[in-house]
């Protein structure tokens, strides 16, 4: 009888210590009726909790595009939904707050708004890099830009409030100094006040973007034409693909032709896009008839239209063709009448 009393005893305590220890296992740590907030929130809750981790990847990823697309200036996540740029001791947050919305309804294809953001913001930050280290250190990175008037308006970006310095050429043809900035293709476009904040003149600044093209031009080591030989035609020229058509400002460009053609004869010049280049001798009249009609089309067709009008490049330089090729049609009317027709009423 003790022996079953016992047993019943000890199954008590037993249970007893089985219960407190699974109700200490509730209630352990609880700092409230909802312990796992993750579970129990709002919808509002979610919605900025997704939110927040959607502006930290926009974040990371335009950061990523910045130091990719520019890799001359620094850029790195700043406080918020901002950019901290830096380079040439000139640093500066730039707030994406005002493409936030953008990015919203834009969403797996956010690059896009962002590229174009980027591209809005970066000429002011360039602008003030080339303010800090003045004449003598962009010296060097000066160089001439060919572009038509559209073209070069567009330079220009958003401050109208500063042109650049225009240097005509022919026609809708300019030329303008820009900085080409290292390792990237980004060009930052020279204006007068820019100029005269380094305390030098416009034809100094143009003067020294021409001194590199005629030093880059003279460490070519190969030839930056290819020459096709036309059987019964003459000579055809072509720039090569990765050559700056900049370089047609150049007498010097004029001479190397004339030297690997063997010729004393100036060049016509069709331009209708900056990656399109084509010439050939001006006294070469029987091909200038047959290319001039194909010129101009390719000028109508052209993707970014350069200019539609042929060049001649001589030893003075760039100027319009003055040629007109002779004409296909006939010389006079068909002796044929044309046949009456008669309206019946």
């Amino acid at each position: 009888m003790m022996r079953r009393m016992c047993y019943v005893q000890n199954s008590r305590v037993l249970l007893l210590l089985v219960v407190g220890s699974l109700l200490a296992g509730c209630g352990g740590g609880q700092t409230g009726p909802d312990s796992n907030t993750q579970v129990f929130q709002t919808a509002e809750q979610a919605a900025a909790a997704r939110k927040e981790k959607l502006l930290l990847d926009w974040q990371e990823m335009a950061a990523r595009i910045a130091n990719g697309e520019r890799p001359d200036i620094r850029t790195s996540k700043a406080q918020g939904f901002a950019l901290h740029m830096s380079a040439d001791g000139v640093e500066q947050d730039l707030d994406l707050t005002p493409i936030s919305e953008k990015l919203m309804s834009a969403l797996g294809k956010e690059r896009d708004p962002i590229r174009a953001y980027l591209a809005e913001k970066f000429p002011a930050f360039d602008r003030a890099r080339l303010e800090k280290i003045g004449f003598e250190r962009a010296r060097p990175l000066l160089y001439p830009y060919l572009a038509n008037t559209k073209q070069t308006s567009s330079l220009a970006g958003l401050d109208t409030t500063h042109p650049p310095i225009v240097n005509p050429v022919v026609l809708d043809l300019n030329w303008v100094p820009v900085v080409r900035w290292p390792g990237t293709s980004a060009q930052t476009a020279i204006d007068s006040q820019l100029a005269a904040d380094w305390k030098v003149t416009d034809e100094q600044v143009n003067g020294a973007a021409m001194a590199n093209l005629r030093k880059t031009f003279a460490d070519r080591t190969q030839s930056p034409f290819d020459t096709i030989d036309l059987p019964g035609m003459g000579r055809y020229g072509s720039l090569r693909s990765d050559v700056d058509p900049t370089i047609l400002l150049l007498p010097d460009f004029v001479a190397a032709v004339r030297k690997e053609w063997k010729s004393d004869s100036d060049l016509v010049i069709s331009l209708p896009s900056r990656t399109t280049v084509n010439f050939l001798e001006r006294k070469n009249e029987k091909l200038l008839n047959r290319m001039i009609p194909e010129w101009t089309r390719l000028a109508t067709v052209a993707p970014e239209p350069m200019l539609s009008t042929m060049l001649l490049a001589g030893d003075k330089g760039l100027s319009l063709l003055n040629y007109a090729p002779p004409s296909t049609q006939p010389a006079s009317k068909p002796a044929t009448q044309p046949k009456k027709v008669h309206i019946v009423q």
